[in-house]
């Protein structure tokens, strides 16, 4: 099919190889590489010398000097169209005329066609060009004598050129997956089981769509006027537009999750850097959200809730108290109970959390929850004193969380909760303070977990909140057996 392993980067000068940013390997070990990659590459001219020779001593039927100028022009001119699949994997349609050759006239003057369609290819690095000659010329020559030995005798009958063109497309596909495998292998530079998944798709559609084609363009040849050699010439190029169209869906979709992973760490740096910030003020509260964000995406999950819905639940958690940069430090360290314009000040933190968050575009839904985490299911919470459903389904979360999280650590006016106590109350409160469904999966939740995952002690409640982004990969949110 045309495969070309392009990161090989045979011997090339070290400022220009594609591959300069791997500084991690040694130049010892780079040196032996470009020496077996130089021995592999010498050993494939042989081999490519040798077939292409045979092939010419076996070959009978030679083309005339305008199918050859025409079929040599329809390889250069595919060569020049070729496709990169992947960063490392580049696609050639000039298979299409190669193969048409080799059913008609065989290995030499297939390998002559698919060889001089690369001559324009022809530059640094040269072993690597050379490797890709190599390559054809075996590929190509032994498709055609693998298509000659296949001919019912002497027939030209459609059936007998139908079973040619598909010995020549089956010989072509496989060897050339091989040899483009093992030229990636011998460099060790990219994943070769995902090529040869790759080519193996690719191979059995041209299998079951060019054989055919093939066979019936060279049957139209032989049977009518010669100027039907230019026939092929639209199925190939009609390749090149499919597999262009292939490449453009699979590099948008590429960047669009490329962009999307982008933006959910930067929503995640971004929240942190607001509870870092909190955490200057008051260090109590900067553990405490990182502990509810593990709480409330865990609830999440246990609810079966969809992937992106348990990152929203997570930013709730670390955010759910970033109002509280607003309200007074001695207030937020007081060694005793709060005065009434104290716990006004406090309660206002969940207004002033959602203003800081809702104008920020993209956590319309982040800053919601967070003005809502302190309503009650009865409806005689603050601040709007919603009720039931309408409190949307992150605050229900968050408001579970946080208060377990709270129940169960020390503050310098009170001890900590033991779990059990702290549970029985969250217990009591369910279709009162708490939305029962809620409830009933943190308990669960809980019932299921290891002790320090229950007391707030595992590892994962310790981690300061300025390495929650280098230790995002690390977090096991999901209960920990």
């Amino acid at each position: 099919m045309g495969f070309k392993p392009h990161q090989v980067a045979f011997l090339l000068p070290r400022s220009d190889r594609n591959y300069r940013e791997q500084a991690s390997a040694t130049s010892a070990r780079d040196s032996g590489s470009d020496i077996l990659v130089a021995i592999y590459v010498m050993s494939l001219l042989a081999v490519a010398v040798c077939v292409f020779l045979v092939s010419y001593r076996s070959s009978s039927d030679a083309p005339s000097l305008l199918a050859l100028a025409l079929l040599t022009l329809a390889s250069l001119l595919a060569e020049r169209q070729s496709v990169r699949l992947v960063p490392s994997i580049e696609i050639s349609v000039a298979f299409f005329p190669v193969l048409f050759t080799a059913v008609l006239y065989g290995g030499f003057w297939a390998g002559l066609v698919g060889g001089a369609g690369l001559l324009l290819r022809f530059g640094k690095p040269y072993l690597r060009w050379t490797s890709w000659l190599s390559t054809r010329i075996i590929v190509a020559s032994v498709a055609g004598d693998v298509a000659q030995l296949s001919r019912f005798s002497d027939s030209l009958s459609l059936g007998s050129l139908t079973l040619s063109a598909v010995a020549a497309v089956v010989a072509y596909t496989i060897l050339d997956t091989v040899f483009a495998a093992t030229t990636l292998k011998v460099r060790r530079t990219t994943n070769v089981v995902g090529l040869i998944k790759i080519a193996v798709l690719i191979d059995v559609v041209s299998v079951l769509l060019y054989s055919p084609i093939i066979a019936i363009l060279a049957y139209a040849f032989l049977e009518a006027p010669r100027w039907t050699l230019v026939l092929f010439v639209a199925p190939a190029f009609a390749t090149q537009r499919l597999f262009i169209s292939y490449r453009e869906q699979r590099e948008t979709a590429e960047r669009l999750s490329d962009a999307i992973a982008q933006l959910e760490r930067v929503n995640l740096s971004f929240a942190t850097a607001l509870v870092t910030a909190l955490d200057a003020r008051d260090h109590y509260t900067a553990g405490h959200s990182a502990a509810v964000a593990v709480y409330a995406r865990d609830i999440a999950r246990k609810l079966n809730f969809s992937e992106d819905e348990q990152g929203r639940a997570h930013v709730c958690g670390l955010l759910h108290d970033i109002g509280k940069i607003g309200v007074p430090t001695d207030v937020l360290e007081k060694n005793g109970p709060l005065d009434y314009d104290e716990r006004l000040a406090v309660e206002a933190h969940a207004e002033i959390g959602a203003s800081i968050l809702g104008r920020i575009e993209g956590y319309e839904e982040i800053a919601l929850a967070v003005r809502h985490h302190h309503e009650r299911y009865d409806g005689v919470g603050y601040p709007d004193e919603c009720r039931g459903e309408e409190i949307p389904i992150l605050a229900r979360l968050v408001a579970v969380a946080d208060a377990y999280s709270a129940m169960t650590s020390e503050r310098p006016y009170r001890t900590a909760l033991a779990s059990a106590e702290a549970q029985n109350r969250i217990k009591r409160e369910a279709g009162k303070q708490f939305d029962r469904d809620v409830v009933r999966a943190f308990l669960s939740l809980l019932d299921q977990a290891s002790e320090a995952y229950v007391s707030g002690t595992d590892s994962n409640f310790a981690i300061e909140i300025g390495e929650v982004i280098a230790l995002e990969g690390e977090m096991s949110l999901a209960v920990h057996r």
